[in-house]
């Protein structure tokens, strides 16, 4: 039978507390309190703990609720006991604080179809979730017909929340590090650019801001939300660049130097300038969204189709949830750039700093070699207006 008693040494204020433990030994633990009643309350919680540990019955609960009442008695903060929709929203939580609410944004979905996944067991413990659990959910991503690029998303989303359950104690191992990705290179292969003619006829069909968003694509390699954004202080004519953050990268805080082609060098300087370095270059277009119906994917399309030019399809929409995938996009421009510095004999190591594929790329000084060798590079490429290359 469980009972308490002071330290017969006389060296503790604290009741001890003596019981039969789940191996069934005798034990013989302090309860951390002076307090006789609360002493009694805490052995007898112990012993009975260790009775159903012994007959096999004892739950997670009832060992959090007997840890918990020490930790309070202690002046600790409680253990918390996440369901797996709790701790996924929890995390999700944490990563818009960090990383703010574009970042956060596009973790949601994936998290919020996790959870549905997951139906009623959503609201078992987190350690509830097996590597059978995360391996069912991505094939039910691909099966609604999402390209293995945006379930390897998801997939990595959810493996991502459930690392830091393990980093926090929550769970003694990820199951969603069992689970292969999907592979990927047939979903980017289909991918294809636009030919130099093709390029005319789009800038020549684009009117107004889209005329520099065309070029900025197709002269500077930039992705359509980066031109979209850009600001009248990241433009700097005197020294023939164009110095931005690229989005994709901003949590690196990385910047990047792009020299400026002479036409576009032409267009900008005609361009009605703005009044503060904060004034977008594009104010027509800079709050435009990128998706969506009436995003600036869409309006792209729609100067492609003015100019004659097909969009063709890389992927044919399957499934409830998937979408067609087109061959050629605004994205496409960017390929053909890094195509075309290629064929103007430039370095593979200069074509990566101008479109800022290194990771490790930095901020260059105007008067770097590395910068001259980018600016001929981009010298070189043929002017939109004729198929003439400039002079050298």
């Amino acid at each position: 039978m469980a009972s308490i008693h002071k330290d017969p040494r006389g060296k503790s204020p604290f009741w001890y507390a003596a019981y039969y433990g789940g191996d069934g030994s005798r034990k013989f633990k302090s309860t951390k309190t002076s307090n006789r009643k609360e002493a009694l309350k805490i052995c007898a919680e112990w012993s009975e703990a260790s009775e159903k540990a012994r007959a096999r019955t004892l739950t997670t609960a009832q060992v959090r609720k007997v840890f918990n009442e020490i930790l309070d008695n202690a002046g600790d903060d409680p253990l918390e006991n996440f369901t797996v929709a709790e701790w996924m929203r929890e995390w999700i939580a944490g990563k818009t604080a960090s990383r703010g609410n574009k970042t956060g944004g596009r973790y949601e979905k994936p998290i919020e179809d996790f959870i549905e996944h997951m139906g009623t067991r959503a609201d078992l413990p987190v350690r509830a979730v097996t590597t059978k659990d995360v391996r069912a959910f991505r094939d039910a991503q691909a099966k609604l017909g999402k390209s293995p690029v945006t379930v390897n998303l998801a997939h990595k989303v959810v493996a991502s929340a459930l690392a830091a359950a393990k980093r926090q104690g929550y769970i003694a191992a990820n199951p969603a590090s069992g689970v292969d990705y999907l592979p990927t290179h047939a979903d980017k292969s289909q991918k294809e650019t636009f030919t130099a003619k093709e390029i005319s006829a789009i800038y020549t069909a684009a009117t107004g801001d889209w005329k520099g968003v065309v070029l900025l694509g197709a002269f500077a390699g930039m992705r359509l939300g980066d031109a979209l954004r850009l600001r009248w202080g990241d433009v700097d004519l005197q020294a023939g660049s164009i110095t931005y953050t690229p989005s994709k990268t901003a949590r690196l805080e990385k910047r990047l130097t792009v020299p400026i082609h002479t036409e576009l060098e032409a267009f900008l300087l005609k361009h009605p300038a703005g009044k503060r370095d904060t004034d977008p270059l594009f104010p027509s277009l800079a709050n435009l969204s990128i998706s969506g119906r009436s995003g600036a994917s869409g309006a792209f399309k729609q100067i492609m189709k003015r100019a004659g030019v097909e969009a063709g399809v890389a992927r044919e929409k399957t499934g409830k949830e998937g979408r067609s995938v087109s061959a050629r996009s605004f994205h496409s421009l960017r390929h053909g750039f890094v195509t075309s510095l290629a064929g103007t004999g430039a370095a593979i190591e200069v074509r990566r700093q101008i479109v800022g594929h290194a990771s490790d790329q930095q901020s260059l000084d105007y008067t770097h070699p590395d910068f001259i060798r980018m600016k001929d590079a981009i010298a070189k490429l043929p002017n939109l207006a004729s198929d003439e290359k400039p002079e050298e």
